[in-house]
């Protein structure tokens, strides 16, 4: 499962660098053991056939190779992940022709490929996080954030400065002790 953070298409990568790396294990193994036949079959006048095994071992060699550099090509370059994913998909299915790394190679390969190819990035996140909150990975992600601490009261007024009601916002007239308007008891008496 791919995570949401994930820049890349790392199920696929990882399923097409384990295929690729079946197919060139096998396909070694297979060229070491049809080159020691192809020397058998050579004494017996049989060079032609032994030859075109052994050149199709190296195929495989050859088609493990290019699916590992396409993975790795997946992680380094998500933006061309289809493209990649097609390749993949294309030498996988060339690959069952010579055994595949045992086919499980070419059917990792193959899936990875599919993933490769139906990858979409993740959607931008727009905008930083309100100040003061923590990005996701950093400590206290997902905790409760405390309210912000209330603003400061206001300062004393000074004598003979105008006053206001704090209920209708009424100017209250110095020395007054309480608002015109409303009744209510003038701040600072």
């Amino acid at each position: 499962m791919q995570s949401p953070g994930e820049t890349y298409p790392r199920t696929a990568y990882l399923l097409s660098l384990i295929g690729g790396i079946l197919i060139l294990i096998f396909s070694l193994i297979y060229a070491a053991i049809l080159a020691v036949l192809a020397s058998i079959v050579a004494g017996l006048g049989f060079g032609l056939g032994a030859g075109l095994l052994v050149g199709l071992a190296v195929v495989a060699l050859v088609f493990g190779l290019i699916i590992l550099y396409l993975a790795l090509r997946l992680k380094s370059n998500p933006q061309g992940a289809r493209t990649y994913g097609i390749l993949i998909l294309v030498f996988a299915l060339i690959s069952f022709i010579g055994g595949g790394g045992f086919y499980i190679g070419a059917i990792l390969a193959l899936v990875g490929g599919i993933l490769a190819i139906v990858w979409s990035p993740p959607a931008p996140q727009y905008g930083p996080p309100m100040m003061g909150q923590p990005m996701p990975g950093q400590p206290g992600w997902g905790q409760p954030v405390a309210p912000p601490p209330p603003p400061p009261s206001m300062p004393p007024q000074a004598a003979g400065a105008a006053r206001f009601c704090q209920f209708c916002g009424t100017a209250i007239p110095p020395g007054a002790k309480f608002c015109p308007k409303c009744g209510a008891a003038a701040p600072g008496s």
